[in-house]
């Protein structure tokens, strides 16, 4: 009898290591944008930590499109668009030769911003299939192999730049965040919504409408937390906990700028949220003089101040002083029609020369710059609450630092956030306590998000500088290399491998030891 029951102990034991095991293996699946539940943190794989072109095994060339890499155990996911056609692309891990290429139906091309591209969003790898969301059409579900399982067409949803928020999975279900400029106020009509779809035939299980919210870019995070799970979504204004059973809002934390773009992150009971002020102010006190110093540039006749006829070609008010006049991004967005345009300056230009003096001084500049709404926030929350939790369930508050595209990356005890200018900033998870901020000397815009694996970070500027840094409290640069082509996407790592996604390229570099 105690044989048996030795025997069946023994058993049990090897049960629940074959199971803690697969869990393992799971919790470090490349699957989806940034990874492991969208962590950015592969905990158990071994990329270079120098990379070269010695240990470039390949690089193949990719169409256009600023989705992330997602990985299954052979084969490399990405999107993209060719000739006015979405397309859905496997990339061979072992030699990078493209496996097969799929083309959504065709369709019309959603409006995006001219920094930002229609083929956004990364794919999602369930077992043996993968799926793909396009803004423009909806979801597609193929087999690995290529196959065509189904495809759900979804009204494209009205944003400022263009859809860009990933699926995720949970149980049997593929989960999408579907914010929309075409709520209504007051309508009991939402058009912002979260919506399941059955992994195995796109038919709708359930949706949860969203009326307080406009469109947003962030890709929602499963929290499994000592008080249950929650289906976690950073929108315009707000984050929110959703109950993944009844699919009811359990809590909210307002504050958050309208453009909310980062991916929460967690760990031991805590929730860390993240989103920059609107236009990518990265400080509750932003400096002043690096926006004069961006407009002072229009100063054709050297006087120190700018006249209403010095605001031409492509002159606009600065929002992101640090990227090139001409940017996409670096100021506030004209009418192309040269009339509206026109209409639009004349009012900017009265805005801000208060004394009527026909002449924009620092002083005036200075004194009219206004802050968007919301404030930078970095945020940690426990779990528990209901309703609003921001005066109950708030641990601390930073509002310094905080990237506007970037995610941040929860590596141990630390937090890790990369912004515009190359500036890299460690906080303490347990207080909010700023540890180091450092220039990483990669200058330039950030839309990568920072990964992490086997204590490196690594940091990809939109310029194509790979930055690698030990994962501690004191800054160290380990290597930087220069693809010496754009970056947009967020790398992605497997248990020896690093892919980057460029401009018109896939590179793979891998660990030989």
């Amino acid at each position: 009898m105690v044989l048996k029951c030795e025997m069946r102990k023994s058993t049990l034991f090897i049960i629940l290591l074959f199971a803690l095991k697969l869990y393992q293996v799971q919790a470090t699946d490349w699957n989806q944008y940034r990874g492991p539940n969208g962590s950015g943190l592969a905990k158990d794989c071994n990329p270079p930590v120098n990379i070269s072109n010695e240990n470039l095994i390949w690089k193949t060339l990719l169409i256009p499109g600023f989705s992330s890499p997602s990985l299954s155990e052979k084969y490399i996911f990405l999107t993209g668009l060719s000739e006015d056609r979405l397309v859905t692309i496997a990339v061979n891990k072992a030699d990078g030769k493209i496996i097969w290429e799929k083309r959504a139906p065709k369709v019309e091309i959603e409006k995006v911003h001219n920094a930002g591209h229609p083929a956004c969003s990364s794919p999602l790898v369930v077992h043996d299939y993968v799926y793909s969301y396009f803004g423009s059409y909806g979801l597609i579900c193929y087999k690995l192999d290529g196959t065509e399982v189904w495809k759900e067409p979804i009204p494209t949803p009205k944003t400022l730049y263009g859809m860009s928020t990933s699926p995720i999975s949970y149980g049997g279900n593929i989960i999408m965040v579907l914010d929309n400029d075409a709520n209504l106020p007051g309508s009991r009509l939402s058009q912002s919504k979260i919506v399941a779809f059955n992994k195995d035939n796109g038919k709708t299980v359930w949706e949860i409408p969203r009326p307080l919210h406009r469109s947003g870019w962030s890709t929602p995070m499963i929290w499994q937390n000592n008080q249950g799970t929650d289906l976690v979504v950073l929108g315009n204004g707000r984050v929110s906990g959703y109950d993944m059973k009844s699919g009811s809002r359990k809590w909210y934390v307002p504050g958050f700028s309208r453009e909310t773009i980062s991916i929460p992150v967690a760990q031991k009971n805590t929730l860390y949220v993240s989103s920059s002020r609107l236009g990518g102010g990265a400080d509750i006190q932003p400096d002043p003089q690096p926006f004069w110093e961006a407009v002072i540039q229009f100063d054709e006749n050297a006087d120190g101040k700018i006249e209403r006829k010095e605001m031409t070609d492509n002159f606009t008010f600065p929002i992101r002083p640090e990227l090139p006049i001409g940017h996409p991004g670096f100021g506030i967005p004209l009418p192309k029609d040269k009339s509206k345009r026109e209409l639009r300056l004349d009012g900017m230009f009265k805005g801000v020369d208060q004394n009527r003096d026909n002449f924009w001084t620092k002083e005036e500049f200075i004194g009219n710059m206004r802050s968007g709404r919301g404030k930078p926030l970095l945020i940690a929350i426990k779990p528990g609450g209901q309703g609003d939790v921001s005066k109950t369930h708030l641990k601390w508050e930073l509002n310094r630092s905080i990237p506007e595209i970037p995610s941040p990356l929860l590596f141990e005890d630390l937090i890790y956030m990369v912004r515009n200018g190359g500036i890299l900033t460690a906080v303490e998870a347990s207080s909010g306590k700023i540890i180091y901020r450092e220039r990483i000397h990669a200058p330039g815009h950030y839309s990568a998000s920072p990964i992490g694996a086997k204590g490196h970070i690594y940091a990809s500027s939109n310029r194509g500088v790979v930055t690698i840094l030990k994962a501690n409290r004191k800054f160290k640069i380990v290597d930087q290399y220069d693809l010496q082509s754009p970056i947009h996407a967020t790398p992605s790592i497997d248990k020896n491998s690093l892919y980057i996604r460029s401009e018109n390229a896939l590179w793979a570099f891998r660990n030989q030891n």
